[in-house]
């Protein structure tokens, strides 16, 4: 599968006494990226100065950027769930190189 996370590094579930119907399941990974794609910020353009006094940029990310390989960067994510069926006992995450077992 493309696009797929190089390695699992770590899994948590995580739930709160307060909602037992809700689970929160943390991964954190590495992945490789084919392409660098770099935070920029744009400058918003003005016919003449605005009111404030404000000079507002906008925050993107610029996908015009060179192709690299063998960048790796650590990524992390939380999937929230909500009545995770009965029979559920664990979560195992796959990535293209391995893959993690939590169980819960």
């Amino acid at each position: 599968m493309e696009n797929k996370i190089r390695f699992v590094k770590d899994i948590r579930i995580i739930k709160e006494n307060a909602e037992p119907d809700l689970m929160a399941i943390k991964a954190k990974g590495i992945a490789e990226l084919k392409k660098l794609i770099a935070p920029i910020l744009i400058p918003r353009e003005y016919e003449k100065p605005p009111g404030d006094g404000i000079y507002e940029l906008d925050f993107i990310l610029d996908n015009t950027g060179e192709d690299y390989t063998n960048v790796e960067l650590e990524v992390d994510v939380v999937f929230r769930v909500k009545s995770m069926p009965d029979w559920v006992k664990g979560v195992k995450i796959n990535a293209a190189e391995n893959s993690d077992i939590e169980l819960i």
